[in-house]
């Protein structure tokens, strides 16, 4: 077959054929199959060489199924199957090649993803570098499919999946293999495929580093070329990250790229051979770089670079490199052309006269290359023109004005008349479509050469001038500059004078129109200018259009009436609108029925004039025919241009509706779905932006009525938008900043996210600049309103006092401005209120009242503004009551009384609620406590108002409770519903953040509802009520990962959605990345602005729709037999079954009363009174805590003896001892708890970072005299839902771990000791360690997958600002809590933190109860034992505790361990470590958590 027969081939083929029917004919016993396979798979080789030489599709089809029968007889663990499955992949790729079926490309990819499974599973004999190698050849091979894939089918997952395949590729080939520079190639272009995709830079940024480290890898010999193929293929990496470089200036604008760029491209010339044919479009690429640098940075020395690059590339062409025909030519040309272009830019720059006679040359040069006939002629003799007048001015040689000329003429001689008047009709076309002005600018130039061109007597003359004046009526309205309009006015004119002349042919219709037509246009000057006498020739435009053509007679009265109109916008005469409301009418009665066109405009004429009646006679039945006509003109218009200016008409009506009738929202719900509709039909431009505009104003206006969230999600997006498409400065761009600023200030009061608030603040500081400039009145007042109200809500959310000052003076401002305004005085009246609360002093009180009654008096009697002033107003008298004048008692109730009473014409809502839960506050103040709390109870379960507001009241009733006497009878209803309505809040709160942060503003419900059902002898509620109250991030979180197991017996599709619903809402919550889950993408193209907030904005609309969603599939799943209690509270009697193994110790510690309880299995809970002094003890024991670590942490670092101290560990430990453990031990002995055996504490608020575990009387060497070490071994649990979970999943002995140790023996040296000591008491195929550079984050993460023990021995890191960035410190970054609640570690179990404050939150916590550690996060995600820290631990200690603690879990071998077993070995290894003389603060600090 040497000489590439087909008959020798074909005999091959036969061979084998025969061979394979032989063997199934006759089958050897010993490897028929075996054999069989090698044959067809031989075949399968031989019809691909026979297609690749004749390209016959039919081998290709029959070699994939030899390929496939060859597999099929080979036992699944052939060790010739990789082999096998690599040639079908092939065959299937070739038959792609040939054929486009995307399924034989999907067939290659599963192949070759079976022979990585295989290779990955090490059944190959192959050493480990042979298999790596082959592994490594085969993903890449898999990336290049994949990425095949994606440029047929687009399918951004296939170029992700590529990306990750060569990643692997490359991770497993050595730093020197010769194949890393060709590997890493493959992986940047799949990096750029996916930033061409999606347009992330990060995308961008990692292609650019893996074409550097390819340029690093050729440039150390990695590659198996020889010199000069090095070189070149070097030569083209650089030139490429050249290119890479450039594309990312021009998107981030970084000059550093630029500079970069620049480098490359020279690097890469200087290893290019001087006639290699591709160094000119090398220097082509070096000069478009330095070009872009010049425009950067303005220096002339990098023009001048370019001037030169261009210059060599254009030598090299001519000298036999490269033939000059074809598109070289036309290439030639452009280069000529642009090197014209940067001649002409030096000279604008330098003024060297040798600059503009070189562009000169160039240009000429160019022109002479192009055929007459190119369509690029025409620029370029432009260009040219151009430079040579610039010659002129220069040199005053008027052979060079002669020559432009001549260009101008040629380039004029291109274009005929009539192909420069349809260059203008398509410039105005697209202008109406995308509303560029340069279109409309450069259709008014053609326009104006058609007209040049065009002879004075021409019949098409006027035709001309009339697109004319249309393009400058247009330029008009866009550029609002009265010139356009006059020029429009003139052209108008002109082309009337031409059809009286008979330069057209007579139509009276038609001159009847342009009449009509010139009077719109003059009444639309005197609109702008006043004068009398454009209106007057307006007017009798109309009246000769009526004359000339009777049948026309209802238009010309229509611009009759518009223009009388425009008379009473002036003169505010009434008697001029009803002239043009009766000229209108009379325009109708006239128009034919068929002339719908002209119908629809004289009824948008009558509905503006009935509009401008309603403003000043109010009459419901304008109103009424308004909305008629309106609607009408909606439905007809519907699909047709124009639709959406008569969608915007009615929305206005709407909102005039919902302004005399507050209480109706069906005029919102109506103007919405109309945006909306419209606004989906494409809209582009300046249209787009006032639908949008107001459709925002719309869905705030709905939001403030209805306090729908979704309404106030939109609204945001859609003002982020416009704010970002209006210009800096524009009084526009003001307005609508204030509008952002308002709605940012909603959704602040909703969620408190302090981020809204000073995004608001910022929006409202900057709309107030820019209208104080501008000095229209009613916009400053608007704007300095919107930053007053900013300002008072920032102040209530921090307190500052700069802020409420700073308010006030605004206020004052637009008070001054509006004295009249109702909303004015109410807000200052406000503003003043808070002042005066925080300053605790009575006396401005006074006129806060006097405002809020001057406010009343102005507003309308059944207006609802009035129940704000009212509300304030009861308010004002309250806090005047509450800072001493007691005298005004009954005034305030009064006032209380009036404000609900009210309501009652309105429909209840949040204020509502307010209002009476301010009149239950004047009722306690009144003392008449039976109604104040009837009324709080009535409020709080106020089903109108949203959850945040009764929350708000109840918070209100349950502080009241609590004070009066042995504490009223609804205290313990109130906390209950507290903690119900804490936990509806936190379900509309988007993120865990929020989350936390709502909660650091409303602690203690759980402690407080507790100490209630305790004082009423109920234990059971008071251990329900510490359990559903506390830990509810993790509760919350937890509930996302709840068992389907029963569920997906009962309901696989249930559980499937319930399941998706969770990882969704679990992801959005959890992840501080924007990139979210099956986030919509933003419809946003301008330039970057707020994303912080954009990807808020999403969160939110995310969260609500997947609340609703989690909400429905739980209703859904309580609705099957056996599933009614899914997810609901956890009663009492689950959780007792956490005191199954013994006892667990809630220890609840109040301000009202402290106790313990003790949860038994079986029997009630017993309750142990301790010293009402505790509360205040706690406190200050928490206090000294941090001293005392901070003392001996100091101490220890500098190795001096630890000194006696007044307050010291021992004292600590004494106090608790005397004062919460040893009563708690009495009463464990006492109930029969034997001595030596465990017991459970479940601690509440700060008593949680106190080693209870440790307390007792200790001497000054630290020996324990009596206390708790010596009578139980102590564990901790943050709930005993948390511990019930992890009994449910552990593993009874038996089991054989896997160990995971992480540390940093780089910043602790201790750490190496300790590794070794673990490295001699686990095998090595049980003990994997990750230390120093090798403990990554991502690596880690990854590990902790297939290790179900894991011993961190690194530094622990608290923020106190944010707990979820609470972490331990690895090599390249910090492993946070967050990163650990996102994981999924489904063999968790043994959990050792030997880092620094593992197990504690920061002693400073506002949420203790929330248990926010490393510890708890390790338990969440699945371990059932932790081993950790309430505080700083010594280096030293850790490999003397880990020895001690993992040599009691190892004493009955690796194949009896117990987690179980974990806290007796804490217990046992800190008491030896208190025997050895450790001082008491080291072996103190670590504790046990979990079973």
């Amino acid at each position: 077959m040497g000489n590439g027969r087909k008959e020798d081939l074909d005999e091959a083929v036969q061979r084998q054929r025969d061979f394979v029917s032989s063997s199934q004919t006759e089958r050897d016993e010993n490897d028929t199959y075996g054999s069989l396979a090698r044959h067809l798979n031989h075949i399968g080789d031989l019809l691909i060489l026979r297609y690749q030489k004749f390209l016959l599709i039919v081998d290709l089809e029959q070699a994939t199924e030899s390929y496939e029968t060859a597999l099929a007889l080979l036992p699944d663990n052939d060790e010739r199957r990789p082999y096998y499955l690599m040639d079908l992949s092939e065959s299937l790729q070739e038959t792609f090649q040939a054929k486009g079926q995307i399924k034989d490309l999907d067939g290659a990819i599963n192949r070759v993803r079976e022979v990585i499974a295989w290779l990955s599973g090490g059944n190959l004999p192959l050493d480990e570098g042979e298999t790596c190698q082959r592994l490594a050849q085969t993903l890449n091979h898999l990336g290049d499919l994949l990425k095949l894939r994606y440029q047929k089918s687009d399918l951004i997952v296939d170029i992700e999946q590529a990306t990750e395949s060569y990643e692997k590729a490359l991770a497993l080939l050595p730093d020197k293999d010769e194949m890393r520079p060709q590997y890493l190639m493959d992986l940047s272009e799949s990096i750029q495929q996916t930033f061409k995709a999606k347009g992330q830079i990060e995308d961008l940024d990692g292609t650019i580093d893996r074409v550097r480290e390819a340029v690093a890898c050729l440039s150390g010999g990695n590659a198996p070329l020889d010199e000069g193929d090095t070189y070149a293929s070097l030569a083209q990496t650089l030139n490429h990250l050249g290119d890479l470089l450039k594309l990312r200036y021009q998107k981030s604008g970084l000059i550093v790229d630029l500079e970069q760029a620049t480098k490359s491209y020279d690097k890469a010339l200087s290893l290019l051979p001087d006639n290699d044919e591709g160094r000119p479009g090398y220097l082509r690429d070096l000069a478009g770089s330095l070009y872009l640098t010049f425009e950067a940075k303005g220096q002339i020395e990098d023009l001048s670079g370019a001037i030169d690059r261009l210059r060599e590339a254009l030598a090299r062409l001519p000298s036999g490199n490269v033939p000059l025909e074809g598109e070289i030519l036309g290439s030639l040309a452009q280069d000529l052309r642009h090197l014209g272009a940067l001649h002409m830019l030096r000279y604008t720059n330098s003024g060297l006269i040798v600059d503009l006679e070189q562009a000169n040359e160039s240009y000429d040069k160019a022109l002479a290359l192009l055929p007459d006939n190119d369509e690029r002629r025409l620029n370029y003799l432009m260009q040219l023109s151009e430079c040579l007048q610039e010659t002129f001015k220069a040199k005053g040689q008027i052979e060079d004005l002669d020559r432009a000329i001549c260009r101008v003429r040629e380039a004029i001689a291109c274009l005929s008349a009539q192909d420069l008047n349809l260059l203008g009709d398509l410039l105005k076309l697209r202008y109406r479509k995308f509303g560029l002005i340069v279109d409309l600018e450069q259709g008014n130039e053609s326009y104006g050469k058609a007209l040049v061109a065009l002879p004075d007597k021409d019949e098409r003359r006027p035709r001309y001038l009339i697109d004319l004046s249309e393009s400058l009526h247009l330029t008009f309205q866009a550029k609002d500059q009265t010139d356009d309009l006059t020029g429009a006015i003139d052209r108008l004119r002109e082309a009337l004078a031409c059809l009286s002349n008979g330069n057209g042919p007579p139509d009276e219709h038609e001159t009847c129109i342009h009449l009509c037509n010139l009077g719109g246009l003059l009444s639309t000057r005197f609109r702008c200018t006043g004068e009398m006498a454009d209106l007057d020739e307006a007017i009798q435009c109309q009246y000769q259009a009526m004359e000339l053509d009777p049948t026309k007679r209802h238009s010309a009265l229509d611009e009759l009436s518009a223009h009388l109109y425009d008379l009473y916008l002036v003169t505010r005469d009434l008697s001029d609108l009803e002239r043009a409301l009766g000229f209108s009418r009379e325009a109708l009665e006239c128009c034919p029925v068929d002339d719908s066109s002209s119908r629809l405009q004289i009824k948008r004429h009558m509905a503006v004039y009935l509009d401008g009646r309603l403003e000043r006679s109010d009459r419901a039945a304008d109103l009424k025919e308004t909305l008629e006509i309106r609607r009408e003109m909606v439905n007809l218009t519907e699909g047709k241009d124009g639709h959406h200016k008569d969608v915007r008409y009615l929305v206005h009506s709407l909102r005039s509706q919902w302004v005399r009738n507050p209480e109706q929202l069906s005029a919102f719900d109506e103007g919405i779905q109309q945006l909306r509709d419209v606004l989906q039909t494409g809209i582009h431009g300046p249209d787009r932006m006032d639908l949008l505009d107001d459709l925002a104003t719309f869905l705030d206006g709905r939001y403030q009525r209805s306090r729908a969230p979704e309404d106030l999600e939109e609204a945001i997006r859609y003002l982020r938008e416009l704010t970002a498409l209006i210009p800096l400065g524009h009084i526009r761009r003001a307005r609508l900043l204030s509008s952002l600023a308002d709605v940012l200030l909603c959704r602040f009061d909703l969620f408190g996210r302090i981020d809204d608030i000073d995004d608001a603040l910022d929006s409202a500081r900057e709309s107030v600049k820019i209208v104080r400039s501008s000095h229209v009145r009613d916009d400053l007042v608007q704007c300095l309103t919107t930053l007053a109200t900013c300002l008072d809500s920032r102040y209530h959310s921090t307190g500052r006092l700069d802020d409420i000052e700073e308010a006030i003076a605004v206020g004052r401002e637009v008070v001054s401005l509006s004295p009249d305004s109702s909303t004015a005085l109410r807000n200052l009246a406000a503003s003043i209120l808070s002042r005066q609360e925080l300053l605790r002093q009575a006396e401005g009180i006074e006129e806060v009242i006097i405002l809020l009654r001057k406010s009343l008096t102005i507003i309308p009697a059944e207006h609802p503004d009035k129940l704000k002033s009212l509300g304030y107003l009861a308010t004002a008298a309250l806090v005047r009551c509450k800072l001493g004048r007691i005298e005004y008692q009954e005034e305030a109730l009064e006032l209380c009384r009036e404000s609900v009473a009210a309501h009652g014409q309105f429909d209840p809502d949040d204020s509502y609620c307010f209002a009476v839960g301010q009149l239950a506050n004047a009722c306690w103040i009144k003392g008449d406590y039976e109604e104040a709390f009837t009324r709080y109870e009535q409020a709080a379960n106020m089903r109108c108002a949203t959850p945040h507001s009764r929350f708000t009241v109840t918070t209100w009733w349950a502080s009241m409770a609590v004070q009066t006497t042995s504490g009223h009878s609804s205290s313990l209803r109130a906390h209950t519903k507290a903690l119900e309505l804490l936990d509806q809040c936190l379900t509309s709160t988007p993120t865990i953040d929020l989350q936390h942060q709502f909660l650091t503003n409303n602690p203690d419900f759980a402690s407080n509802a507790a100490a209630c059902a305790i004082e009423k002898e109920e234990p059971e509620t008071a251990i329900e009520a510490l359990e559903h109250g506390r830990a509810l991030l993790w509760s919350r979180i937890r509930g996302y990962r709840h068992s389907i197991d029963k569920l997906q017996e009962s309901n696989p599709g249930l559980a499937e959605e319930f399941k998706k619903v969770c990882q969704q809402l679990e992801h959005l919550t959890v992840s501080s990345r924007p990139e979210l889950l099956g986030m919509t993408p933003i419809p946003i193209s301008t330039a970057p602005y707020a994303s912080h907030g954009l990807h808020f904005d999403a969160k939110m609309t995310k969260n609500r729709q997947l609340s609703g969603d989690y909400e429905r599939v739980i209703s859904e799943i309580r609705q099957l037999d056996g599933f009614s209690s899914f997810l609901q509270a956890i009663p009492f009697s689950t959780l007792q079954k956490s005191a199954s193994e013994g006892p667990v110790i809630l220890v609840n510690v109040n301000e009202h009363r402290s106790d313990a309880i003790i949860l038994r299995a079986t029997d009630t809970p017993l309750l142990v009174p301790l010293p009402e002094t505790l509360f205040a003890m706690v406190d200050t024991l928490s206090a000294r805590l941090v001293v005392v670590d901070l003392i001996n942490r100091d101490e220890d670092r500098k190795g001096v003896a630890h000194q006696a101290k007044k307050v010291d560990m021992g004292n600590i430990l004494q106090l608790l001892w005397k004062s919460v453990c040893q009563p708690i031990a009495l009463a464990l002995q006492e109930m029969g708890h034997p001595t030596g055996s465990r017991v459970w504490w479940c601690p509440v608020g700060r008593l949680s970072a106190l080693p209870l575990h440790a307390a007792g009387i200790y001497n000054n060497k630290g020996v324990l005299i009596e206390g708790f070490p010596d009578l139980y071994v102590s564990s901790y649990t943050p709930t005993l839902s948390s511990l019930n979970a992890s009994r449910e999943t552990a593993v009874k002995g038996g089991s054989e771990p896997r160990l995971l140790a992480v540390g940093q023996s780089n910043a602790l040296p201790k750490v190496g000791e300790e590794f070794s000591k673990l490295k001699r008491l686990f095998p090595r195929d049980v003990l994997t360690i990750q230390d120093g550079e090798a403990a990554e984050t991502d690596t880690v993460l990854s590990h902790l997958r297939d290790h179900s023990w894991v011993h961190f021995a690194c530094h622990g890191s608290l923020d106190e600002s944010s707990p979820f960035k609470s972490g331990f410190v690895l090599y390249d970054k910090k492993l946070s809590l967050r990163d650990i609640m996102q994981a999924k570690l489904p063999n968790a179990e043994l959990a050792f933190l030997a880092a620094c404050h593992s197990a504690a939150s920061e002693s400073t916590s506002k949420t203790p109860d929330e248990v926010l550690t490393l510890a708890a996060a390790m338990q969440f995600c699945g371990f059932r034992s932790i081993v950790g820290t309430l505080w700083t631990m010594s280096d030293s200690d850790g490999p003397v505790l880990a020895e001690k603690f993992y040599k009691h879990m190892l004493r009955h071998g690796l194949d009896k361990l117990d987690v179980r077993d974990s806290a007796e070995a804490v217990h046992l290894a800190t008491k030896s470590m208190r025997e050895a003389g450790v001082p008491l603060h080291r072996w103190t600090t670590f504790v046990h958590l979990g079973i």
